[in-house]
Order: C-alpha cells, then sequence, then structure tokens
C-alpha cells in the first residue's frame, strides 16, 4: 500500500511538473549521493570508484564520502590519503564535487578515540562507596525486586504492576530463562485504547546516581517492534516524566533470547520508574526475564578539568587525596571497550588503596564525579561540545584534511546530539544547550573557511531545526534545560547550508528559507524526494537533493536522479 501510494503521488508531482510546476520549484544546482566508505580498505575504495562511475552517468555533481577512519586522524596513514587524492582526481575528471564528512559531534566515537575523557558527561554527587578487602567498590543499596519474575499472585508478578494481567501480560512458566519464568506480553494491539503491554516497578532513590540496567529478550512475530522499551523514568519534581536514558531496545521482530541493557543516571529524582514493554504495540509475543538494576560505579568515568573527581568522608569533613589516600583513580576502559572510541559496558575499574592511606578496612567513602552514558544505538556517544580541547581536536582534523585531502565541500555531521549540558565545561558557559551547539557550530564552520576558503558547507539541519530536535519543547535527548537546542540556529552563517531530512513538514523547509539559508532535500527515494519537493514549492534557497539511504540501498540512485531532474529547475 506504501508503495502505491508512492508512485501514485510521484505520478501526480511529475504530471504537475509537466504543466510547469518545476518552474515555481526548487532548483537543481547540487545533485549529490552520500556514500559510506572506508578508503584504506581496497575493496571499498574499488567499489567507491564505482560508485562514481555510476552516479556520474546517471547526472549526479557530487558524492559525500562519510568515513569515520579520517575523523581519527592521529591514525591516518599516508596509504590512506593517497587513496583519498586518487579519489578526488577520479571525482573531478568525472564533474563530479568531493564533500568530505566531518564533525560527527553526536556519534562522536571517532574523534573521541584521540581522548576518550572528552565525552560529554553526567554527574555523580556524594555515590556511597565502602573499602571491603582492600579496595574501594560501591555500597550502594538500592534494590529493584523480584526481577525474575519468580514470585508471583496469577499472572502479576510481585513488586511489579503490569498492564491487563491475565490478557495481555503473563507469567510464562514453560519459556523460561536460566530455569526461571519469563512475564510474556501478547498482542498488545488487543490491549484498547492505547494498546500499551508493559510492567513498571517505582524505586525510591538518591539523585545524581549512577546505575545499569539489563534484560534478557525474546520476541516472536512482532508487528512494532521498534517501540519495544527498556525505561528509566525520572518521576518527581519539575520535570517529572522525563526518559532517563533512550529507552527502545531495537528489537527484531522474532529473536531468541538475548541480554540488553544501558545506564541510566537518577539526575534530580528522588523517585524513578523502571519500564519494559511496549506503548504502542501491535501483534506478536515478546518474552522477559531476569530484569536487573546494579550500581554502575566508575565505569566510564571521566578525568578532565570540566569533569572534576572528589572523595570524601559521609560527613564531608576530610577529603581523600588522590596519590596519597587513593590511587589515581581512572577507568582503563574508558573508550577502550571493545575498541578506542568505544564506550561499552565492561569491567569494574579496580580502585586498590595504598599503603598509608588514611583510609582502612570498612571505612565509608563518598564519590563525585562524571560519568558518560551507554546510550541508542549501543555505541552512541556525544562529545562534550564546551570542552576547549573539543575544539583543538575538531581544528586538528579540519586542518589535516583540507591540507591532505582538498576537498570540495563539507558535510559537518551535526546530528542527534542525545546528551549534553550536564558537565562542569557546560555548566560554566552559563548558556543552554542550544547556545553551546551555537558556539561549536560557529567554530566549525570559522575553522573551514580558514582553511579551505571557497569550499561549500553543509550540516544536518535537526539540531537547528524547531521543528525538529530543535524544538522550544520535548525533544528526545538527555539534555539540560527544557527544548535544550532551542536557539542553536542563531550559530549558523548564511554560507553554511542545511541538509534537510525534515522536509515533510514545510515548516521545517520554510523556517531556512525565510531565515535566508540555503539548503538540500536529502530523501533516500525518487518518490521520497518527490513528496519533500512539493512542501518546497515558492521557497527560496532550496538548490539541491541529495540521495541518502541507512540500509545501503543505492538501488534508487537512476531513479532519484530522473525525479530531481524533472521536478527541479536547472
Amino acid at each position: 500500500m506504501r508503495r502505491t501510494l508512492t508512485g501514485v503521488c510521484l505520478l501526480v508531482v511529475l504530471g504537475a511538473a509537466s504543466m510547469g510546476w518545476a518552474q515555481d520549484g526548487p532548483k537543481l544546482k547540487h545533485l549529490w549521493a552520500r556514500w559510506p566508505a572506508n578508503m584504506g580498505h581496497k575493496p571499498s575504495y574499488d567499489k567507491t570508484i564505482a560508485f562514481m562511475d555510476r552516479i556520474a552517468k546517471a547526472g549526479y555533481t557530487g558524492i559525500c564520502i562519510i568515513e569515520g577512519k579520517i575523523r581519527r586522524w592521529h591514525e591516518v596513514t599516508p596509504e590512506r590519503i593517497a587513496a583519498w587524492h586518487k579519489a578526488r582526481a577520479k571525482a573531478h575528471a568525472l564533474g563530479l564535487k568531493l564533500v568530505v564528512g566531518v564533525t560527527a559531534t553526536g556519534y562522536a566515537n571517532e574523534l573521541l578515540s584521540a581522548d576518550p575523557n572528552l565525552a560529554a558527561g553526567m554527574p555523580v554527587v556524594d555515590a556511597p562507596f565502602v573499602v571491603k578487602d582492600g579496595k574501594l567498590v560501591s555500597d550502594d543499596k538500592t534494590v529493584l525486586v523480584n526481577g525474575t519474575f519468580e514470585k508471583h499472585a496469577g499472572n502479576k508478578p510481585d513488586g511489579w504492576d503490569v498492564d491487563a494481567p491475565g490478557k495481555v501480560c503473563f507469567i510464562d512458566k514453560k519459556v523460561t530463562y536460566e530455569g526461571k519464568p519469563s512475564l510474556r506480553m501478547q498482542n498488545p494491539a488487543g490491549n484498547p485504547p492505547h494498546s500499551h503491554a508493559r510492567a513498571w516497578q517505582i524505586l525510591n532513590v538518591k539523585p545524581w546516581q549512577y546505575y545499569r540496567i539489563t534484560v534478557a529478550l525474546k520476541t516472536e512475530g512482532l508487528t512494532r517492534p521498534g517501540d519495544v522499551r527498556l525505561m528509566g523514568l525520572g518521576l518527581t519534581g519539575e520535570h517529572a516524566g522525563r526518559w532517563l536514558n533512550i529507552p527502545y531496545l531495537y528489537a527484531k521482530r522474532t529473536q531468541g533470547w538475548k541480554r540488553l541493557g544501558y545506564t541510566i543516571n537518577t539526575r534530580g529524582y528522588t523517585k524513578i520508574a523502571i519500564y519494559i514493554g511496549s506503548w504502542s504495540g501491535g501483534k506478536g509475543t515478546m518474552w522477559w526475564a531476569d530484569v536487573t538494576m546494579e550500581p554502575a560505579g566508575l565505569v566510564n568515568l571521566l578525568r578532565r578539568p570540566g569533569a572534576p573527581f572528589k572523595a570524601t568522608s559521609p560527613d564531608g569533613k576530610t577529603v581523600y587525596v588522590e596519590g596519597k589516600d587513593l590511587p589515581e583513580v581512572r577507568d582503563p576502559g574508558l573508550g577502550r571497550s571493545p575498541y578506542k572510541g568505544g564506550y561499552h559496558w565492561h569491567k569494574h575499574p579496580e580502585i586498590v588503596i595504598p599503603a598509608g592511606s588514611r583510609l582502612k578496612e570498612g571505612d565509608k567513602v563518598l564519590l563525585s564525579y562524571s560519568h558518560t552514558m551507554i546510550m541508542c544505538y549501543w555505541d552512541q556517544v556525544p562529545i562534550c561540545l564546551a570542552e576547549p580541547k573539543t575544539n583543538e581536536l575538531i581544528e586538528h582534523c579540519i586542518s589535516n584534511i583540507a591540507k591532505h585531502i582538498k576537498p570540495d565541500g563539507y558535510f559537518m555531521m551535526h546530528d542527534e546530539i542525545r546528551m549534553q549540558g550536564w558537565d562542569k565545561s557546560c555548566r560554566d558557559t552559563g548558556k543552554t544547550c542550544g547556545g553551546i551547539l551555537a558556539d561549536n557550530m560557529r567554530f566549525c564552520a570559522k575553522t573551514i573557511r580558514k582553511y579551505s576558503p571557497d569550499a561549500i558547507m553543509y550540516v544536518w539541519s535537526d539540531m537547528f531545526d524547531p521543528h525538529h530536535n530543535a524544538k522550544k519543547t520535548g525533544t528526545m535527548a538527555l539534555c539540560r534545560g527544557e527544548g535544550p537546542w532551542y536557539g542553536s540556529w542563531e550559530g549558523l552563517s548564511k554560507d553554511v547550508g542545511l541538509m534537510n531530512w525534515n522536509a515533510g513538514k514545510r515548516a521545517s523547509l520554510k523556517f531556512f528559507s525565510d531565515g535566508g539559508w540555503k539548503q538540500i532535500i536529502s530523501a533516500p527515494s525518487g518518490g521520497v524526494l518527490a513528496r519533500k519537493l512539493i512542501n518546497a514549492k515558492g521557497l527560496k534557497g532550496v538548490e539541491g537533493a541529495m540521495y541518502v539511504t541507512w540500509g545501503g540501498d543505492y538501488s534508487q540512485i537512476e531513479k532519484f536522479a530522473e525525479t530531481a531532474r524533472k521536478l527541479m529547475k536547472k
């Protein structure tokens, strides 16, 4: 049905174009294709060269190459640079502009491989620890009860509330996990009006504490797997109802038992809820088992000026000194798990109390520090935009790309920045997250101009769009403030264009058009592009289209170009 409607829409728009609609539509100055590559890997390089031939034949004017390896400039080899030189020569010979992806600040793992302590931080305040067997270990007593669902009354597990027990939620003693029962959620769509299938437990907690929650999940025949969630939710204070992490588990329609989880910070809340289930589910079955919540301790501990560390006695009167009472407290696995730039869950760092320390066996200690978060997509970590060294790292990368690759354009990948604003670096600015992002955007554009004065500059639109992630209220982010990214567009100079992937909303296109910014519309097919181009009618500054696919489907490359040429002014 969706494909049929897309085809009808495309035919209608193409018909309108033949009657002169395109004359009032956007221009076709740029027709680009986004292409991920590993230029140091010959098979990937060969595919890139072949792809250039293909898109040039189809009438494209540029290729936007996204390679994470060049954001690790501290590891770039002469061989990789040589491959880029050949690729640039090939592009120019075909009449293609070479555009390079830079400044990935929301998915910053590549940049952070150079300095993992630059990750955006979340503070912990007075976390309880104790000296046990000569080591400093967590003394947090917070407990999630009956996570194995072994205790229950009928289909309601003790300590949990569930939706529609006996109708949607069931204790299942046949489908077990490690010999223990599961909680089966079956056909959420059969629970109107909202199609809820959830279980939740409310916990009293101390503010600004750090935990890891995990669950085992099995699914069969889910029609809405994207809505399967493991959620921590804050319940008290001014911002009650906010997520403690991005909750989606990215479950498959059918999968065997798989253990999933991530970290949460209680932030300013004294009461939280731990949820599992689906909020607007369809048909199919989920089995949940062995829900756990444990102190995350010092895993992914950050150490930098904007993320200070402090250890005190419970009454706060004694401050313990690193190098005397404690070793230098660091996490060796930070940004190294399981590879450079990776922040996966790993073994707790071992903190051995040194000889001569004032700390003795059984002594209680309160630790205050910052950590980064294990977030959605399992490996997404943003960089702290307010830490001065972040700008140094970005400039190092841009300056070397300008010197060694000499691209025609830069595509700044400031998209989906899910966490910011909490650590000392950010708070000391006195600015909102939007203001911090605006400052970073000014710096990035200025840096590109410094090293490549004539280059084209574009950036993803979402973080600067008041109809997308820069809304005044309510965005999917773990950020300080309400509508944290609002006002971020104030950092955009007029020579920076927006790669608009929210062009399904005319309000988005119109906002940037009215503000005097140029735009390129991104889409994964000619049909989607046609629908978005309707919204661009009569607007100034829309000057092209870029083929973007997240699933590696380049089968629509030629049709996309054909649609763009028919519907956009030359």
